[in-house]
């Protein structure tokens, strides 16, 4: 902002008050009072400074624009730092106590008590004559002597990811000990009645992985240790008055092959999740414009996500329904992309339409899937491999609804409701003429939580990840 100053008119005013009397305008009376005020108005407004706005040069723009980005960054910084301190501040305070965030149970506990409550784990391992559970699904792992005594509990929460040991050291001050071990540093806090906090940092990351809650205990193995927990592979369930004797037969032995190669193929062919109080709702042969859509309306009301294995063909007819169903936070994953039997077809066919399904739902949501689901389930070893090297697991299904045989909603939801078991992966179709399976879906959703059941998305349930 400039000032300026109007220096001639003032003298002018000033050199006309100087060679100009009031006698020689001849003015009397009323007239030679307002002509003073007037004069006296002149005079002031000639005296006050008038600003003359000049316009933001661009560099004085782009400076102010830094220094607002900057503030901004600033601020985010700030809010991340004090999050970043009141989570290792709870960490702390619950290992104080002996537990880890998203725990129900705490050292000394018997591990009976976790599976009582829990379920079984995902998986045990043991390490000389100490045993390890994972709850994959609850991203705990504990660990317990032969006689069931919980003595170490680790917790790899997502929210640990954001901690340096920047952060840990200006919270809680340093470490009593650090080592390292296999490339990961391991910084240790003692605590009361012998606890140790173990924060484990992958050097590769320099963030926190994981952490641990730790105490000693003297392992006295007074009974047989237990057994290492068997693969939990479910059978497949689902029946339909409408198919004949021999399509009947010939379905119960493709589902002992999809059986056998979930047991053989472990990892890369999936049947059911863990044996835990969750399940997945899956929705096969979409989008189209009526169903699909109808599908994400109601998930949306009852709160909770689903898992759609779109035909790529499809989605690039569909991509708004893609879209929608992205946003509402469902998985977006593939189904191939002609709805072929890929069983019959070579390694090169099976190739490209994986391919082309995968770019298709790229460049509607922006992410390439990881979970595939071959049209009928039709898998053998050219399938499985093919879709590993493009970087695919296999997901079947342990409850089939049978929704495109015995269509009625009653079916389908007895399908499910007189089924489930922890784990189960629940098969449904979001194609045109599935409009029985819409009517079905709200009773079956409110009917597995009454079971207790947490319908969850795939990734959640398997615990791995939904896009490459």
């Amino acid at each position: 902002m400039n000032k300026i100053i109007l220096p001639g008119a003032m003298g002018r005013i000033r050199s006309f008050f100087k060679n100009t009397s009031i006698e020689g305008l001849n003015m009397k009376g009323p007239n030679r009072f307002f002509f003073l005020l007037l004069l006296t108005v002149l005079l002031t407004a000639c005296n006050r400074e008038v600003e003359e706005i000049v316009p933001l040069s661009k560099e004085t723009k782009v400076s102010e624009e830094k220094e607002k980005e900057k503030e901004k960054e600033k601020e985010i910084k700030k809010d991340k730092d004090h999050k970043n301190i009141r989570l290792i501040r709870r960490i702390l305070d619950l290992a104080s106590k002996g537990m880890v965030p998203d725990s129900d149970f705490k050292l000394s506990d018997h591990i009976k008590e976790v599976h009582n409550k829990w379920g079984d784990p995902s998986k045990t391992d043991r390490y000389k004559e100490y045993f390890y559970e994972n709850y994959s699904n609850r991203t705990i792992t504990f660990g317990y002597s032969g006689d069931g005594e919980i003595f170490d509990i680790r917790s790899y929460n997502k929210e640990l990811g954001t901690l340096t040991f920047g952060d840990i050291t200006s919270s809680i001050g340093k470490p009593e000990y650090s080592r390292n071990v296999n490339n990961e540093l391991i910084y240790g806090y003692r605590l009361q009645d012998g606890i140790e906090l173990k924060f484990i940092v992958p050097e590769r990351t320099g963030k926190v992985d994981h952490i641990s809650i730790y105490r000693k205990v003297e392992n006295q193995e007074k009974t047989v240790p237990p057994k290492l927990v068997e693969k939990y592979i479910l059978d497949i369930k689902g029946t339909s008055k409408k198919l004949s004797g021999t399509a009947w037969a010939n379905m119960l032995k493709s589902r002992e092959q999809m059986k056998t190669l979930a047991r053989d193929y472990e990892g890369r062919v999936i049947l059911n999740g863990p044996n835990q109080k969750m399940v997945a709702l899956t929705f096969d042969d979409g989008p189209d414009r009526k169903i699909t859509p109808g599908i994400i309306d109601i998930l949306k009301k009852y709160q909770v996500r689903g898992s759609f294995f779109f035909v790529g063909e499809k989605v690039r007819q569909n991509q708004d329904v893609v879209k929608t169903a992205f946003q509402a936070g469902n998985l977006v994953l593939s189904h191939s992309f002609y709805h072929n039997d890929l069983s019959k077809q070579g390694k090169g066919e099976i190739t490209n339409d994986l391919r082309m399904t995968n770019v298709a739902i790229e460049e509607v949501i922006g992410k390439s899937p990881a979970l595939f689901r071959p049209p009928y389930g039709a898998t053998n070893r050219h399938v499985i491999t093919t879709s590993q090297e493009q970087g695919l697991k296999i997901v079947l299904w342990s409850i089939d609804t049978l929704d495109w045989s015995q269509k009625e909603s009653h079916n389908i939801s007895q399908n499910v409701l007189t089924n489930v078991r922890n784990g189960d992966i629940i098969l449904f179709h979001s194609d045109e003429d599935k409009a029985e399976t819409l009517r079905a879906l709200p009773s079956i959703i409110t009917g597995l939580q009454k079971k207790g059941f947490q319908v969850v998305t795939l990734d959640t349930l398997l615990n791995t990840k939904a896009y490459q």
